[in-house]
Order: structure tokens, then C-alpha cells, then sequence
């Protein structure tokens, strides 16, 4: 079951493997984080400085695919004061 995938093919398989991954660790973290450990991780990714890592568009939207999940998955959706 060998194929030869183009580059743009292996990144779109890495970007899903990431994506199950961090949907894992979310669960996880669900479970077992204290709403400040979760603040603290959307904190952290917020304080990437991509200017300085000359980060590609596609590393820069994962991140920011990473503070919008874990914001709806720990910010509570009562009340929309958001």
C-alpha cells in the first residue's frame, strides 16, 4: 500500500495528523487542567512572535487554529460577553 505522495499531500497528512493529536490532548486536558492551565495555554500560543521566526502561513494559522479550539473548548459559552 506504498504511494508516492506529492509535498503538498505529505503536508496536508501532517496538518491532520496534528490535528487528531491536538484534539486528543485536549480531551485529555479537559479532563484533568484547571481553567488557569488552559488560559496559560492559549496565553503562550498568543505570545509566538512570528516576525522573528519568519514562520510559513501554514505553521501561523495552526497556531491560530490552536487558540480558537482550545478558547471554544474552555471558555465557557454562557452568556456570549465575548
Amino acid at each position: 500500500m506504498s504511494q508516492n505522495l506529492t509535498e503538498n499531500d505529505e503536508l496536508v497528512s501532517d496538518v491532520v495528523a496534528c490535528q487528531l493529536v491536538i484534539k486528543q490532548l485536549l480531551d485529555v486536558i479537559d479532563v484533568i487542567a484547571p481553567v488557569e492551565v488552559r488560559e496559560k495555554m492559549a496565553n503562550q500560543l498568543r505570545a509566538i512572535d512570528f516576525s522573528a521566526a519568519g514562520a510559513d502561513p501554514v505553521t501561523m494559522r495552526a497556531v491560530q487554529k490552536a487558540i480558537a479550539l482550545i478558547e471554544l473548548k474552555f471558555t465557557p459559552q454562557e452568556g456570549g460577553t465575548h
